[in-house]
């Protein structure tokens, strides 16, 4: 049916010597039944897993494919289908070479990158059109350095780790702890995402996990930690193994669709002739307190507080303690963790209050290294205005 008609065929061409061929019997047929030919009949595995092509193809190759195994099986030769739309330009048309609005993949891949690319692809809502242009890439890459730059934090603070501490021993109510518990979740949100070929989600997942839980709440509350404390410190040590744990996670999760990004850090992580492509994905099965919910809806309403509190001029939540409502004694268990949770020098338990109170620390002497208002603060034997634990991690009396 795309033979030309014969007024419109070449003037030169000459009929008789054409051959008819006899390799195909027809186009449908033999690719509606590839699963036989290549899968069945060399004991490859039957049914296919999967059929993956373009929404024009229900009446095409998956109904062709469909047809002949109930016919030759008794059964479909597929056990799941997936079907993706069509790359548009952003009006809407369809890309093509004819109309110039198509973008040269090497191109793509040289400004961007393969895995800013992939990204981009991974953030997509596949089953419909998907409006393509260098703008949408452009922000794919800005999302992608946050993903990227989340790592980069992960793994340049484990300098030191000799694996000494473990999750599993500090208790449900630890900070560290409960950002592991996250990753712990993350891993089977994304997980279960990708097994259904939601890769949008996943996607979606991944960088709310970046953006969020390790980069305004956990990194702020632990840098202190990790910067301030003795090297080998327990606290440091305990923050160090959370870390250590959360970059295992969260790099298995994301080599599905940023390969070389993962491979890069997973050889950081391990060695230089490690794979990640040949890992599992990491679990690491650890829960926190239930009540820590309750405790992040608390640090929500400190920090607007701290906010609010710089119109009377603390600028610096370091210049600031915090005197916290907590009548039902739910703060208490995690008062160790408070004061870097909040991101403030100190935080009091008022069980006679359920308000947030911002108390004004600038009078008081600030250490010159954490820059907290510690009541340890004190001059040190060659000048310097330090907490006792600043002093101790340099080793001034």
């Amino acid at each position: 049916h795309d033979a030309l008609p014969i007024s419109e065929a070449p003037p030169d061409l000459d009929f008789a010597s054409l051959e008819k061929m006899h390799d195909i019997f027809d186009v449908w047929f033999e690719s509606g039944s590839s699963w036989h030919s290549v899968m069945r009949s060399k004991d490859r595995g039957f049914p296919v897993d999967l059929y993956l092509e373009g929404s024009d193809q229900h009446r095409g190759w998956f109904q062709l494919s469909l047809l002949p195994g109930l016919g030759a099986t008794g059964q479909s030769p597929f056990r799941s289908v997936v079907t993706h739309g069509f790359m548009v330009d952003k009006d809407g048309r369809k890309m093509s070479k004819s109309l110039g609005n198509a973008p040269q993949v090497e191109g793509l891949l040289g400004q961007f990158g393969a895995d800013v690319c992939r990204w981009w692809v991974s953030s997509l809502a596949f089953e419909i059109d998907i409006k393509v242009d260098l703008e949408f890439f452009a922000l794919a890459g800005e999302s992608y350095r946050k993903v990227r730059n989340t790592l980069r934090f992960l793994l340049g603070n484990l300098e030191g780790y000799d694996g000494s501490s473990r999750i599993d021993d500090l208790p449900a109510t630890s900070l560290d702890r409960w950002a592991v518990a996250e990753a712990s979740r993350l891993r089977d949100e994304v997980v279960e995402n990708l097994r259904n070929y939601q890769f949008r989600p996943a996607h979606t997942a991944l960088f709310d996990f970046c953006n969020d839980t390790l980069s305004a709440v956990y990194p702020n509350a632990v840098k202190d930690r990790l910067y301030c404390d003795r090297p080998d410190s327990p606290r440091r040590r305990a923050t160090q193994a959370a870390i250590h744990d959360i970059a295992r996670v969260l790099v298995t999760l994301l080599a599905p669709i940023i390969p070389h990004t993962a491979d890069e850090a997973w050889r950081a992580l391990n060695s230089d002739d490690a794979c990640v492509q040949l890992e599992e994905f990491e679990s690491c099965a650890v829960t926190a307190d239930p009540a820590w919910s309750a405790v992040m809806e608390v640090r929500d309403e400190v920090l607007k507080s701290l906010e609010n509190a710089k119109s009377s001029g603390i600028e610096n939540k370091l210049d600031a303690g915090v005197i916290v409502g907590d009548p039902s004694g739910l703060l208490k268990p995690f008062a160790a963790d408070l004061a870097d949770l909040f991101g403030c020098s100190r935080v009091s338990l008022d069980p006679g209050t359920t308000t947030v109170v911002v108390q004004d620390l600038r009078e008081e002497p600030r250490c010159e290294r954490s820059w907290r208002r510690d009541e340890t603060v004190r001059q040190r034997s060659d000048g310097g205005w330090l907490s006792d634990r600043d002093a101790d991690a340099v080793g001034i009396a």
